[in-house]
């Protein structure tokens, strides 16, 4: 994690499908204008006005497209696309006849020539993807028409259009289509390339993978690199797959690195272990993986092993820097010192002697981290405090803390806090620069975004903000992540401020939607309101269509049965899955569980955040034997990134919106410094 970095959200983990987003638009027919409006009342945190300077926010604007007949035409393109889609080509030519001028015609050639693209010629595809040129369509319907020439068999047409991409099925019809056309030899060179992948590969790749091993092409070395690969990323259904492919000589020694990998234990078995290249490599995974579950027990495996087997200097000191990683994790002090490891190393050995406090050995690690990673905020923040909690130099420590104090970060809050000091930093003001809004009206890309957002196909708006954002000079971006939050389009508007590196822009990146709804659930579960914005910030940068991989839904992601427990105990009814996508019931609901956790956690946000984000069961395991550890060593402690990452993010956020609400607070509380 960067330390001049806010810590953001990841891009969209809950990107909901287009007719799950909310639509603001097509009631009215003033465009832009009819939205604007919408900004001074969701973003504003006091109701009569009164913000502190962290409440710089978005005003509202006069309208920004002046035609009368937008609304129409926005009906016109809605009609257009439904019948290029549905190959009622009279009225898409209709349609298409009608809306020569409007932003979105080029969408309307590409669902048409995509709908008939396996039967157009290659000069027409050209002509198409020339039509396209200027748009993200443009490689979209290209990629779209290859595709359906693979589908169809026609190889000497895709062989002769082929265009080099990182795309994993094209480059796979690519080699298919070179063996075909009998160019074997080009072909077999290029196929390790994408065999060797830890995780299972597309099924349009097998034609060539096949062709390829019957050719006598796939040697033992090759297999047993994408063997480790594969048990490298714990794909163990593709690592057992690939024993097939061992030889007699290899096969034991594969089985039993497979063996050892799910069931690590075994290598307290040396003699399984032949002292020979295939029977060291078997135990050099066998060894790192039991370190995992059992760093002390792995440590005497590996002091036996390390006796009496040959390993090469290469391999053992990979072996012996992977014990020091899982050793310094388990609470152990590794026996050698940081000179000569890599980067990764060293970050991963400091990290576990933070963990459990080990502060003489974590100064002596995180110091021999490269300038540039040491210059962290995470980092610099970690020596300061192993310099004061070791008692080997408090002045030097303090030094360190004071100099990230004032950085945007939850560390740098960190910081801040151990000094006593209150962090000053000032959030970018927006700029309300109306003028700069109308003329990005202009650009082709901006416009395109705006009609797809109104039309309600949010997947395609996304791929048009992007581009804009690749396109637009440095100075509009701001103006891009304003335009796009005063369009009501919340969630692409906090993700756009990320990825234009506009990180202190807090009126964008904090904003208070739904603010009446928060206040009233917030009262209700006698929570601070700030810290419902907080969570739903990061659960879903408010967006109530939202759905996560899991199930979870709404503003709040919600679990459905997770919420009808919630409703069964405050004795409401219980809701239905389209319920939860409802702000109202799910910001109430998820009030209700978070004062739960609240109330069974002594109001400390650290663990009621780790417990909303992995569950209570994780949280008390975690709790053992931590009864009095600082909490930021417990949250270092959190074996889960995301949630190490998760229960940061909302600290943070919280601090955000108590500085907006005027409430300013410290990023911890004193009862919160310590685990109960």
């Amino acid at each position: 994690m960067g330390s001049s970095a806010w810590l953001g959200r990841r891009r969209s983990r809950y990107r909901a499908p287009a007719r799950h987003r909310i639509r603001l638009w097509g009631a009215t027919g003033r465009g832009i204008g009819a939205v604007l409006g919408f900004v001074a009342a969701v973003c504003a945190f006091a109701d009569d006005g009164q913000l502190s300077h962290y409440a710089l926010e978005v005003r509202s604007s006069p309208a920004l497209l002046d035609d009368a007949d937008l609304y129409d035409r926005r009906m016109a393109y809605r009609q257009a696309a439904y019948a290029a889609r549905a190959g009622r080509r009279s009225d898409y030519r209709e349609g298409l006849a009608e809306l020569v001028d409007y932003p979105l015609r080029p969408y309307l050639v590409f669902y048409d020539a995509r709908r008939r693209a396996s039967g157009l010629s290659t000069e027409r595809a050209q002509e198409v993807r020339a039509d396209l040129a200027g748009t993200p369509l443009h490689d979209r319907f290209f990629d779209h028409w290859m595709e359906s020439q693979a589908s169809n068999g026609r190889w000497k047409t895709y062989l002769d259009n082929y265009e080099p991409t990182y795309n994993v099925v094209a480059r796979c019809h690519y080699l298919r289509a070179l063996i075909i056309s009998g160019r074997r030899a080009e072909a077999y060179q290029q196929v390790p390339g994408l065999w060797l992948s830890p995780r299972s590969q597309p099924d349009e790749c097998d034609p060539a993978f096949q062709s390829w091993i019957k050719a006598g092409h796939l040697d033992q070395e090759t297999a047993w690199t994408r063997l480790l690969m594969a048990l490298g990323e714990n794909e163990v259904t593709l690592a057992r797959y690939l024993l097939r492919f061992f030889d007699r000589a290899n096969a034991g020694a594969a089985r039993l690195t497979y063996d050892a990998h799910v069931r690590p234990q075994l290598v307290r078995s040396l003699s399984r272990f032949a002292d020979n290249e295939l029977g060291r490599r078997a135990l050099a995974h066998g060894i790192v993986r039991y370190a995992k579950r059992d760093a002390e027990r792995a440590l005497g495996v590996w002091q036996q092993a390390r006796e009496s087997y040959g390993f090469e200097p290469d391999q053992r000191r990979f072996i012996q820097s992977q014990m020091m990683a899982e050793a310094a994790n388990a609470g152990l002090v590794p026996d050698d010192g940081p000179i000569g490891y890599s980067p990764a190393l060293l970050e991963r050995v400091a990290e576990g002697l933070i963990r459990h406090g080990k502060w003489p050995e974590a100064i002596l690690w995180i110091t021999a981290l490269p300038a540039e990673m040491a210059s962290q905020g995470r980092w610099r923040y970690w020596l300061g405090r192993a310099l004061i909690d070791s008692g080997e130099g408090e002045d030097a420590g303090r030094d360190h803390l004071a100099e990230i104090a004032s950085w945007r970060t939850f560390y740098g809050l960190l910081a801040a806090q151990d000094l006593g000091r209150d962090p000053k930093f000032l959030p970018r003001p927006a700029s309300n620069d109306h003028l700069a809004q109308r003329e990005l009206m202009t650009v082709p890309a901006v416009r395109r975004m705006v009609e797809l957002f109104a039309v309600g196909d949010t997947a395609n708006a996304v791929r048009e903000w992007q581009y804009a954002l690749q396109t637009l000079a440095e100075d509009r971006h701001q103006h891009l992540v304003e335009l796009t939050l005063a369009m009501g389009w919340i969630d692409q508007a906090i993700a756009g401020a990320w990825e234009a590196e506009l990180k202190d822009l807090v009126a964008v990146r904090f904003p208070t939607p739904y603010l009446g709804l928060y206040r009233r659930s917030a009262f209700e579960a006698n929570l601070p309101t700030g810290l419902l914005l907080a969570i739903s910030r990061r659960e879903s940068a408010f967006n109530p269509r939202a759905r996560s991989p899991a199930g979870a839904r709404g503003i709040m992601q919600l679990m459905p049965a997770t919420s009808r427990l919630i409703a069964d105990r405050i004795r409401d009814p219980r809701p239905n899955t389209e319920d939860l996508y409802r702000p109202d019931t799910n910001i109430r609901l998820g009030a209700h569980h978070l004062a739960r956790l609240m109330d069974r956690y002594g109001r400390n946000r650290a663990l009621v955040a780790a417990a909303y984000n992995a569950g209570e069961g994780r949280v008390e395991s975690w709790r053992e034997n931590a009864s009095g550890l600082p909490t930021p060593v417990w949250i270092e402690r959190i074996p889960f990134r995301e949630t190490r990452d998760y229960v940061k993010n909302v600290l943070f956020y919280h601090y955000i919106y108590r500085q907006k609400a005027g409430e300013p607070g410290p990023v911890l509380d004193a009862h919160e410094r310590t685990i109960p």
